[in-house]
């Protein structure tokens, strides 16, 4: 069978304005037949999507902040902690059943791992297009380039930070049946294409600005209050619910 899913999916656990509510009522109206919801810092979202996803295929993820950049943890049961070396962060997640996608990977300031450093990493996948990339067509070219060169299977995914752009970018997997651990495996021996359409302008302006905020944070805010060991963008101290912080 032929599946249409999300695999970069946030939701209001970590910086994202959209509720899971949300989230699976914008895949349901795009025709998905699954999202990987992949929240930094937690699981949260991704068990409370479980529970109300009717139809929809949830792939529980995280995506999870190392010591050397960002990868996609897809299909694991409990949260892998921030800040490890990236080495050990891969050994959790691999201990855990999930596979390992590098997102964004050629992307200024999205993404510092190199390709040398990725061939001497036990990778699952590269994330080859996602929805709010800028000069989409130029990135997708290099990052296709880049994963042939590497031997690893291309995923796609929204990177969805608003419910409207929820499907914008999905993976098309071609798997014996709906469950997880068999969707897992398609990804991991590369039976999978990409699909979908880049976000609107709008909402590349709002990722843009949310990495801004990031890096203003690890440069002005981690250095200053470090003993703090606070490890989320400046935005997420911002929203209502976390004013008394």
């Amino acid at each position: 069978m032929m599946l249409k899913i999300d695999m970069h999916v946030h939701t209001w656990y970590s910086d994202s304005e959209a509720s899971v509510s949300e989230v699976l009522m914008e895949a349901e109206r795009k025709g998905l037949d699954g999202l990987a919801i992949t929240d930094h810092w937690t699981v949260k979202g991704a068990i409370e999507a479980m529970k109300k996803r009717r139809k929809l295929i949830i792939i529980p993820g995280q995506e999870v902040e190392t010591r050397h950049g960002e990868i996609l943890a897809l299909g694991i049961k409990s949260k892998i902690e921030a800040k490890l070396p990236i080495r050990e962060a891969i050994k959790r997640i691999h201990a855990q059943g999930g596979l390992v996608v590098v997102p964004h990977p050629t992307i200024p300031l999205f993404s510092v791992l190199n390709e040398r450093e990725m061939k001497t990493l036990p990778l699952d996948g590269i994330e080859v297009f996602s929805a709010i990339t800028p000069i989409p067509g130029y990135f997708l070219r290099k990052n296709m380039k880049l994963a042939c060169k590497l031997g690893l299977p291309m995923v796609a995914g929204s990177d969805s930070h608003h419910a409207e752009t929820v499907g914008d970018a999905y993976t098309i997997i071609y798997c014996r049946s709906r469950r997880v651990g068999d969707i897992l495996q398609a990804v991991k021996l590369g039976n999978t294409s990409i699909g979908g359409r880049p976000s609107r302008f709008i909402f590349k302006w709002k990722a843009a600005k949310g990495v801004i905020l990031h890096i203003a944070y690890n440069l002005l805010i981690e250095r200053k209050f470090s003993e703090m060991k606070l490890s989320r963008p400046l935005r997420f101290f911002f929203r209502k619910e976390h004013i008394s912080l």
